[in-house]
């Protein structure tokens, strides 16, 4: 009998406590995913299936390997204010940026001006790469860029360097496309916090009374 009387305690005041936060993600896309990482095509096919979508992923090919100059975009998102940002991934699809070349590729990526050269880097020398490739990239920001992207508004700067790759090897320039971006963004969504009824609080006054009561009684 003491033990069943202990051992509800707890587990009324845990009925008391609420229940924990959950949690929320808010997908936004620019451009349409058109093609699987990895694929390999021409780049007539290519700037056909994006035609159409917004720029800079409407199929058009920035830059040139041959004869310059080097990729160079920025893209916007835009999607309103957020809170309790969590974690957020970025995800880039992204045609003939040939980091399979020597050296790194990205000359520079930012997001809301924060440098992210450096990450973008080791993602694109850890896969994929080759001429007229189509690659899909996750890179999870790092919580640097939360504040910024509760705003809700978020710019991305993404300029490539040479050498790239041409049928007789590493070239001059290095021109590419992009296929499509998104951001997925985690936020923690609090509990409401309720306030009990006037009517209420004196039962759970009586209960928590009784509750001492019995325990003073039982030792």
């Amino acid at each position: 009998m003491k033990k069943w009387m202990y051992s509800k305690i707890p587990v009324l005041i845990a009925l008391t406590a609420g229940s924990p936060f959950a949690v929320a993600n808010t997908i936004v896309t620019i451009g349409e995913q058109d093609f699987a990482d990895g694929s390999t095509m021409n780049i007539v096919p290519f700037m056909t299936a994006s035609s159409g979508e917004p720029a800079p992923f409407d199929g058009v090919f920035i830059g040139s390997d041959v004869s310059g100059p080097n990729f160079s975009a920025s893209w916007f998102f835009s999607y309103g204010p957020l809170i309790n940002v969590t974690g957020v991934n970025f995800i880039l699809g992204i045609y003939d940026h040939e980091s399979a070349a020597t050296g790194n590729q990205v000359s520079s990526f930012k997001v809301n001006g924060i440098d992210l050269t450096a990450e973008l880097n080791t993602l694109f020398e850890s896969h994929g790469g080759g001429s007229r490739e189509d690659n899909v990239y996750t890179l999870a920001l790092p919580t640097t860029t939360f504040a910024g992207l509760e705003s809700g508004s978020v710019n991305i700067s993404l300029s490539l360097t040479a050498p790239g790759l041409g049928l007789f090897g590493e070239t001059a320039f290095n021109g590419a496309a992009l296929d499509f971006s998104a951001l997925d963004i985690s936020t923690r969504q609090d509990p409401p916090q309720t306030v009990p009824e006037p009517a209420s609080i004196p039962l759970l006054l009586v209960g928590f009374s009784a509750l001492i009561a019995l325990r003073r009684k039982v030792a």
